[in-house]
């Protein structure tokens, strides 16, 4: 019988490009890390669910001492870090929108920005401001929720203000935007592929106790013929990745939500059809969740598979600067009737001035059929811990261990280097970060991987960063890695030069090249170089243009991608 965990992360693909991406977080386990492979990947995400949210909390009381300012800020966590996304443990039912800006908080002191990508209820991706911004998994990061700016505004609007009714009405705010996506390899089909994507965010519409969260995408995928001359119809789909009511009466600790969401403290469970009910006090909160699996290929609507779970969860008193939370649950999923996966899991996280610690484990329950299979009442799985100590303001260590055999995580973009990083990914590593002048920073990391196609492999890598060179934002970025193992060894090199010439205009240039001394996969290339050109502008507050160009060359094959969109937000 077939995991469920495996059979939810199932991703469309067509002419070699993953089109469509699975849903989950880093505490996602258990799915099949799907991938193509020798192109970049552009695909329509979705974010998984978090661990324990935001905390909110006035600033400079909370998290990071010493930073008071006026508003009345909001506290999440980093979880996971992946190419240059940064996830969050928060989303739009805690006040995040797209767009908004957050600080990273280390040791007391702003480090950097955030500006969130992608979002659902209680999920965000971000992107970092520029691009050599040190982040690390269990970071404070702090933000000004929806709320508390829309109560600001109230505050300072006189009666019968534009400001006053802006604050009160629960309007629907959201995101219409539109993509387009070119591909021409040497080998296969030409991938020609416009879409268009809505999102509508509404928070106690009218005042009521109900929110709505609806997110749609739609893409048409159109194939030119190959060097197999072969000729493929067009495809055309559309997507629901959410579309949820919730209910939260004023003064209420509870919140019922109804229809397609995520499991909000159950990460390895990601999307689902059911209802959940959510309730939060203040040292604890608990939950549960009965629904249904969509279908794996088109997120349509299945009984196939029904899964339930509960949670509970202890965390840092309001005000606190030390944050920390408990979370102890379980899940089980049953398919026509007959167990399909049972498992329990914790999560710890802990972060104050200068240590941050996150750890999780799940312990599957073999009941029936597993059982006889596993020979033992229960199997430890998806054991992940990750550590950092500011030792001072410039210099920081860190360290961690992953044995999860799959990580599931939103790709708007993949190149040899992320793909490189992911098949790595499990193991134990160590290193540490020094920053010199504010401008410059030096890293270096030393890896024993295991698992996956690479067996035991040994890495290190080093990386500089040196920034704000010139009024125009100039940065550059250089890294090199060497790897050794009984069935690869070899060594990969990236550098890129960044600048802000005016306004949010953005600019960078990317080069790398990955050379392979030693390999026993016959089907892949002993050397690959790539380069990509990217540009992103900002108008104003609503509109946003992005622009990617990207080439790869291998002695097996070349391809040139690229990657055009328009967002607007409402």
């Amino acid at each position: 019988m077939t995991s469920f965990r495996t059979r939810r992360r199932v991703a469309a693909a067509a002419s070699g490009v993953l089109i469509t991406l699975g849903v989950s977080d880093a505490l996602d386990a258990q799915a099949p890390a799907t991938r193509s492979t020798g192109v970049p990947t552009v695909g329509t995400p979705t974010i998984g669910a978090p661990a324990s949210g935001a905390q909110t909390a006035v600033a400079g009381t909370s998290g990071a001492p010493g930073l008071g300012a006026d508003a009345a800020y909001a506290w999440t966590r980093v979880t996971y870090l992946s190419g240059t996304m940064v996830y969050l443990e928060a989303g739009s039912k805690d006040g995040l929108r797209e767009g908004a800006r957050l600080t990273v908080v280390r040791a007391g002191e702003a480090v950097g920005e955030l500006i969130v990508s992608f979002i659902s209820s209680s999920r965000a991706a971000c992107t970092r401001q520029t691009p050599d911004l040190a982040v690390t998994i269990g970071d404070s990061v702090r933000f000004v929720p929806v709320k508390a700016a829309a109560t600001a505004a109230a505050l300072s609007a006189t009666p019968g203000s534009s400001a006053l009714r802006r604050a009160s009405d629960g309007q629907l705010r959201g995101r219409i935007g539109f993509r387009y996506l070119l591909l021409n390899p040497t080998a296969g089909s030409a991938l020609a592929q416009p879409g268009i994507d809505a999102r509508l965010d509404g928070h106690e519409l009218l005042g009521s106790p109900l929110s709505l969260t609806l997110d749609v995408r739609a893409q048409r995928s159109s194939f030119a013929s190959g060097a197999a001359n072969t000729i493929r119809p067009d495809e055309q789909t559309t997507r629901v990745y959410q579309a949820m009511v919730q209910y939260a009466p004023a003064g209420s600790a509870a919140r019922v939500s109804i229809g397609r969401q995520f499991a909000q403290a159950l990460s390895s469970v990601g999307m689902f059809d059911g209802v959940a009910l959510d309730v939060d006090g203040a040292r604890w909160s608990t939950g549960a969740f009965a629904g249904q699996e969509p279908d794996a290929a088109s997120l349509g609507l299945s009984d196939l598979t029904r899964e339930y779970g509960a949670y509970v969860q202890v965390h840092h008193r309001p005000g606190s600067t030390q944050l920390w939370s408990l979370t102890l649950g379980g899940v089980g999923a049953y398919e026509s009737g007959q167990i399909d996966r049972e498992f329990a899991f914790a999560r710890l996280t802990y972060t104050s001035s200068r240590l941050s610690v996150y750890a999780t484990q799940e312990l599957d329950i073999n009941r029936g059929w597993k059982g006889v299979q596993e020979g033992s009442a229960t199997t430890p799985t998806a054991t992940f811990v990750t550590a950092q100590l500011s030792v001072t303001d410039a210099f920081s260590l860190y360290g961690g261990a992953d044995n999860r055999r799959n990580v599931r995580l939103y790709r708007d973009y993949q190149n040899p280097e992320i793909t490189f990083d992911d098949s790595f990914r499990e193991g134990v590593w160590g290193g540490g970060s020094l920053t010199l002048f504010d401008r410059l920073r030096l890293s270096s990391e030393l890896r024993q991987s295991s698992g996956g196609n690479t067996g035991a492999t040994q890495s290190v890598t080093s990386s500089a960063s040196l920034t704000r060179l010139t009024r125009a934002q100039v940065g550059m970025h250089l890294r090199t890695t060497t790897y050794t193992g009984p069935f690869s060894a070899g060594h990969l090199q990236s550098a890129s030069l960044e600048a802000t010439p005016f306004g949010t205009l953005h600019l960078q240039y990317t080069a790398g090249i990955r050379e392979s001394t030693l390999t026993t996969d016959t089907t892949a290339p002993p050397r690959i170089t790539w380069t990509s050109l990217d540009a992103d502008i900002g108008i104003g507050r609503s509109v946003y243009l992005m622009f990617s160009s990207y080439r790869e060359s291998s002695v097996l094959d070349r391809s040139i991608q690229t990657y055009a969109s328009l967002s607007y937000r409402f």
